[in-house]
């Protein structure tokens, strides 16, 4: 069956020249065109859609309307906005309910790759309970403590954005969020993010607590469903495993955006497993149970219980996000390097080493199972002579981390 789009915008000559300039695809996509908001919700009551793109600044109901009712509604249709300028209220309104900005105007192979991009990852998830789990993540939840924090300090007289900054870093699914809405065409934000304090001093204070405390994107998360989980782990995992990847490619001479890229990807190769912990309260419970019983690999868990791993499952709703494609290929790969599909094998290899680096390297219980090195998916990819001198540079970094937090125990 051909995934199915829904185009809205009021005016009709938009909607002309996207039918006209989509044509050659309409053997591959099923594709409706309507003429305001009020008559694509007309059309999805018979017909739901997989994909609704839509412009925002529309009469009688606005796209961050529209968003907030499909939401609602069709939760498992993925939401993408194609609109110009149309002032930050209203563009702050949808963002919670968005999953991905894309500029107005825009050409047709650039509509053509956010799309398809989607649904190509969206085919590995043979689930359905997981592409609709997937669907319904619009932000990801905070450490109590740490959300606590944040909310204290915005409501503050004179907040302090270095201080907001340092508190969403010590996050993954706050950091996660950042780069999100960082990446998104609604910021006009023309630049690579480096790390997640870089995205926080993009955005501004100005937009941080409007997104904090009027559109409330950010949640608690609510430990008493896991009470066996410890989410500071994930996230330390998660940091020292940017940290590693970023300590390989300095070794490899790669240059500094590169570096750059991998510690971001390093940080987020494991938000799959917040994105279930946070919204598949329903089918991770399972997951987590067999995981202790057998004290197996959490992925090959997922494979067996959903029929794909929080690798693949981040990398999808990082995708549909509209996060950089090398990025997320890297993510999709980090437990199964044969599965790669993307054209930097290096980058792969290394997010790869330094997430099995730092579970080696860094035990937090010696009876957990092991995560060994895929010796041959590195042979196969070239890299496997160079573990020698990415063992030296992960050690060295581990030293540098352990004597950084010894001395400021409460960063």
């Amino acid at each position: 069956m051909k995934p199915s789009i829904l185009f809205v915008d009021d005016e009709a000559n938009v909607l002309e020249g996207l039918n006209r300039m989509l044509y050659p695809l309409r053997e591959q996509w099923d594709m409706a065109f309507c003429t305001g908001a009020r008559q694509a919700l007309r059309l999805l009551e018979g017909k739901p859609c997989d994909i609704l793109v839509t412009d925002l600044l529309m009469p009688e109901m606005d796209g961050g309307k529209l968003l907030e009712e499909v939401n609602a509604r069709y939760p498992d249709t993925i939401r993408l906005v194609l609109s110009g300028h149309s002032g930050r209220p209203l563009a702050l309104k949808a963002v919670r309910h968005a999953h991905q900005f894309l500029p107005k105007p825009t050409s047709a192979e650039e509509l053509k790759q956010a799309i398809e991009r989607i649904l190509s990852l969206q085919a590995v998830l043979s689930n359905p309970k997981v592409q609709a789990l997937i669907a319904r993540v619009d932000t990801l939840p905070a450490l109590p403590e740490i959300h606590r924090k944040i909310m204290g300090e915005l409501q503050q007289a004179n907040p302090s954005i270095n201080r907001v900054a340092e508190l969403i870093t010590q996050d993954l699914g706050l950091s996660a969020s950042i780069i999100k809405l960082v990446n998104s065409a609604f910021f006009g934000l023309r630049t690579r993010v480096s790390s997640p304090l870089h995205a926080v001093n993009l955005l501004g204070l100005e937009v941080l607590s409007a997104l904090v405390l009027s559109v409330k994107l950010f949640s608690s998360f609510d430990q008493t469903q896991y009470p066996g989980f410890n989410l500071d782990f994930l996230w330390r995992h998660s940091l020292n495993t940017g940290l590693l990847a970023k300590a390989i490619a300095r070794a490899e001479a790669l240059p500094p955006r590169e570096q750059d890229d991998l510690y971001i990807a390093g940080i987020l190769h494991d938000v799959g497993k917040l994105a279930l912990l946070s919204h598949g309260q329903g089918v991770y419970s399972d997951v987590l149970e067999k995981c202790r019983e057998e004290n197996a690999h959490i992925w090959l868990i997922e494979q067996r219980l959903l029929g794909t791993s929080h690798a693949e499952l981040g990398a999808y709703l990082l995708s549909t996000w509209g996060l950089d494609q090398e990025i997320v290929h890297c993510i999709q790969a980090h437990h199964t390097l044969e599965n790669y599909l993307g054209s930097h094998p290096l980058w792969a290899a290394i997010i790869h080493a330094a997430n099995c680096f730092d579970h080696s390297l860094t035990v937090i219980n010696a009876s957990y199972s092991q995560h060994p090195l895929d010796l041959e998916g590195l042979t196969c990819l070239g890299f496997d002579g160079r573990l020698p001198v990415w063992t030296e540079a992960c050690e060295n970094a581990l030293r540098e981390i352990d004597a950084h937090e010894q001395e400021n125990p409460d960063s």
